[in-house]
């Protein structure tokens, strides 16, 4: 599907997720950081920041995108115990991540190519989709989310127009947006009833104003 498989280290230093954002919103699990050479470094709970890097590492034009990377990307999240469940909720794990560098043109068709990828993984092996959830940002929380509402409205937009033109069923939920965009989230049941997200397809305009 166009994309480029790439493998990024397991560790990052504590100043690449403080530029993300991550370590504000996210710290709380994040493992304990440690000390090396002079540097700090923690265990990563998601690759963002890396692929940034990645993108970064060489000068890049517009005529270069949309640019695809995506890595088989082990994780890991310091979940309370309690939380704990099975392979739903878990401290280690290994996920097909993917980032996609993009003009501002060229979101709406990169991210039905993405949706149309979720549902094709979801047929091959015969899942049922229980509904699709639109993560939308608290607009009087202004912790949580960045402070742009001009670029939240533009995004949250883009995404509905989006899953208005695949004629997408969608149920809307107000706070449950990352702190950097809004997302689909792809959410099935579990043999015993369990709603577990399966797919994520999020929209980030706010990483490449900090990277």
């Amino acid at each position: 599907s166009g994309y480029q498989r790439i493998s990024t280290p397991t560790l990052g230093t504590k100043e690449l997720y403080e530029t993300s954002g991550h370590w504000d919103h996210y710290k709380e699990n994040m493992y304990t950081p440690f000390d090396v050479d002079d540097e700090t470094f923690v265990l990563r709970p998601m690759t963002c920041p890396h692929h940034m890097m990645v993108y970064k590492s060489e000068p890049r034009s517009y005529k270069d995108l949309p640019i695809r990377l995506a890595e088989f990307g082990d994780m890991y999240r310091y979940e309370a115990s309690g939380a704990l469940t099975g392979l739903e909720r878990v401290r280690a794990m290994c996920l097909n991540d993917a980032h996609i560098f993009v003009t501002p043109d060229q979101i709406k068709q990169e991210f039905k190519n993405a949706y149309l990828l979720v549902q094709t993984i979801v047929k091959k092996f015969n899942l049922e989709i229980d509904y699709i959830e639109l993560a939308l940002r608290d607009p009087e929380d202004k912790e949580k989310y960045h402070s742009n509402d001009e670029l939240w409205d533009k995004s949250e937009n883009m995404l509905r127009e989006v899953l208005d033109e695949l004629d997408v069923d969608y149920v809307p939920m107000i706070g449950e947006a990352a702190f950097y965009g809004p997302k689909m989230d792809v959410q099935i049941k579990t043999a015993i009833g369990h709603v577990i997200t399966l797919s994520t397809i999020q929209l980030d305009s706010l990483l490449p104003e900090r990277f």
